[in-house]
């Protein structure tokens, strides 16, 4: 079994997507709503922006201050849904406390809404219906196909129960013909249902939650999380020291935390950003 790296996937991808770009008559254009000096967030845009640039779409941050008031941030919304020259919009989350997460983003149009978060686009998912679907889920989907993991008929364990991961996961899954538990903070026995699965994601965010005697032989994992261990250095769920014995002993597959699932999202935003731009041209 294998560590299932994504970096090759991801250089594969881009040149994929600078084709599909260069393909269309006119750009495609993604607009990042950043409010705040969250650090992480400020890490994540920036990676976005970087992929923007060497797949060759135009991209914008818009950087509110803190203190912005909700009129202000949902004004700038309604005039980005309106405007012909965006495709694509995304609110960077988390955003201040005395602004609504969800009102906000369920502002945006469905049809702009490339991080797939907007009840029209969940429930279509749900509907097994054509709409735009969250970035991380369709990047696992992806690794799965690319390292050819089979999916239909298999056992599904998914530690996480976020609109963000587990639920619209769940919904790729039973697509695919895989029987899916969602396992959460209140979940007994979970020891025994990652035991039994064939397919562990995990996404709990809790640095060495899991070790190599948690996983059944043969197991493919998916480590969705990204911690930060006491020496700084960034990890998921599972122990990195014990990624050897994972995949050499216990002959799993798994993602590493860096170069993993975190590259994958960056990538589905991008590659969605483009698709809403296809779809568009098409008409």
């Amino acid at each position: 079994m294998t560590l299932l790296d994504a970096r090759q996937l991801v250089t594969k991808k881009i040149a994929e997507l600078k084709y599909r770009v260069n393909k269309l008559s006119k750009k495609p254009s993604l607009v990042i709503i950043r409010v705040g000096e969250d650090f992480a967030s400020g890490k994540y845009v920036s990676n976005k922006i970087k992929k923007c640039e060497e797949v060759g779409i135009d991209s914008k941050i818009i950087h509110l201050d803190e203190n912005v008031s909700q009129d202000e941030v949902e004004k700038i919304i309604i005039d980005l849904n309106k405007d012909k020259g965006v495709t694509g919009v995304l609110l960077q989350l988390p955003i201040p406390k005395h602004l609504d997460e969800d009102y906000l983003t369920n502002l945006i149009k469905d049809e702009k809404d490339v991080d797939g978060f907007t009840v029209g686009n969940m429930g279509k998912l749900a509907l097994n219906l054509d709409g735009n679907v969250a970035c991380t889920p369709r990047g696992i989907m992806t690794l799965l196909k690319e390292f050819e993991i089979d999916i239909e008929g298999k056992d599904i364990l998914i530690i996480n129960r976020s609109s963000i991961v587990g639920k619209p996961l769940a919904q790729l899954f039973l697509r695919e013909n895989a029987t899916v538990t969602i396992a959460h903070s209140k979940t007994k026995n979970l020891k025994d249902k990652i035991a039994s699965a064939d397919i562990v994601v995990t996404a709990v965010g809790k640095a060495n939650f899991l070790r190599t005697e948690d996983f059944s032989n043969n197991t493919t994992i998916i480590d969705v999380s990204i911690n930060f261990n006491e020496e700084g250095k960034m990890c998921g769920d599972v122990c990195k020291e014990d990624y050897h014995a994972i995949v050499n002993e216990k002959q799993c597959n798994l993602t590493p935390v860096p170069n993993g699932v975190g590259q994958m999202t960056v990538i589905e935003l991008i590659e969605q950003t483009i698709e809403i731009a296809e779809k568009e041209e098409s008409k």
